[in-house]
């Protein structure tokens, strides 16, 4: 049954439908906008139009995994920028392992370089071969993927249809990572899009392949309504500076905050993790990091803490642990030189150098403890 909105239809002042050559869409609200995708199969376009047929933002087909860069890509986002558009752009993947993943977001992210994006980028998934992953390994993959656009600084999301989203992503992971819904689906050949309501959704619905506007002459065109209104400022995500800390234990990087997510790789002990972001999952502290060119999450467990200027104090600073009166490199590399020992008190550390994990290891840190953290 389709959903009725009384107050989207009242602020809408015309019905969606076609007249002739021109889709005419109805008003939206202050809450919504319109746009439209396109790639190099939507020909010339009057990029100074657009808005007079109520566009007020435009996702650019930057290439695919398969053939590269979409040969109009770098031609549309000038005219976008001379109409003063917001804009953002998607890669077609077909990849189909963890690296190839990687290589695609690489690959994204050398189309999306030097230039400003006030929507997001998304990685579209739509090829059949990777519905043979299944679920849960795709999801990880995508995941994946745009863990390493979005600590690239870029706002990031996935495009796909309703049949992918019920049977081959787990929406539920892609939404709690925190990453935008683009989500396309037709049920009218020229639906209104306020005869529907997908806002519980996603953040933009594709809801026609057919449409027809003036400022693109040559062909139809994918149109999108919005149900955020996106800013103008670029969009980049607010991570800020990370900081170090240490890991006395083995580490399983996830593709998301929570022990549901998929597995990325597993990160060795004694390593240094540069923390961006943090995370609460059922009382459980997560960690976003990258390594060995992959970006995704662990849990905060097994860190040592320790109080340093320029770091965040409660919890994630960490100790003197050479006791040279600072913390520099020199602790660093204490920590990553660390004979560790698991017990059922915690994890340990040779912290005075006699090669052995004891007694007086725990009686030094406990002192500490007590000396500077109170």
């Amino acid at each position: 049954m389709k959903k009725f909105s009384l107050k989207k239809f009242l602020i809408s002042t015309v019905a969606a439908s076609v007249m002739g050559f021109q889709t005419v869409l109805p008003a939206v609200s202050a809450e919504e906008e319109y746009g439209v995708d396109v790639s190099r199969y939507q020909g010339n376009i009057n990029w100074d139009k657009l808005p007079d047929d109520g566009m007020s933002f435009v996702i650019l087909r930057a290439g695919t995994t398969k053939y590269g860069i979409d040969s109009q890509f770098e031609e549309y986002y000038k005219g976008t920028r001379k109409a003063g558009i917001k804009t953002g752009a998607y890669l077609f993947i077909s990849a189909m392992t963890l690296e190839e993943f990687k290589a695609a977001a690489e690959q994204f992210i050398g189309y999306l370089d030097g230039k400003q994006w006030e929507m997001p980028v998304y990685i579209d998934l739509e090829e059949n071969e990777q519905t043979t992953l299944g679920k849960q390994t795709l999801t990880t993959y995508a995941l994946a993927c745009m863990n390493i656009l979005s600590d690239a600084g870029y706002k990031t999301g996935i495009y796909s249809n309703l049949n992918w989203y019920r049977n081959y992503l787990d929406k539920d992971q892609i939404d709690r990572a925190g990453y935008e819904i683009w989500y396309a689906q037709y049920p009218e050949a020229h639906a209104d899009p306020h005869n529907y309501d997908k806002s519980d959704m996603c953040r933009i619905w594709q809801y026609s392949s057919q449409g027809k506007i003036d400022s693109i002459p040559e062909n139809s065109v994918d149109l999108n309504i919005a149900y955020h209104i996106y800013d103008e400022k670029k969009s980049v995500n607010g991570a800020g500076e990370p900081w170090m800390v240490p890991f006395l234990t083995r580490k399983t990087m996830k593709a998301g905050p929570g022990d549901e997510y998929g597995d990325i790789l597993n990160v060795p002990q004694n390593t240094v993790l540069n923390i961006s972001e943090i995370r609460y999952d059922d009382g459980t502290e997560w960690g976003k990091f990258s390594f060995g060119g992959y970006v995704g999450w662990c849990d905060l467990y097994g860190m040592i803490d320790y109080s340093a200027e320029g770091v965040p104090e409660d919890p994630y600073s960490y100790y003197d642990v050479n006791l040279d009166g600072s913390v520099n490199s020199a602790d660093i590399l204490a920590l990553k030189s660390y004979i560790l020992c698991a017990d059922g008190e915690g994890l340990s550390a040779d912290l005075n150098g006699d090669g052995k994990v004891n007694v007086f290891d725990q009686q030094r840190l406990t002192a500490y403890i007590s000396a500077n953290l109170g």
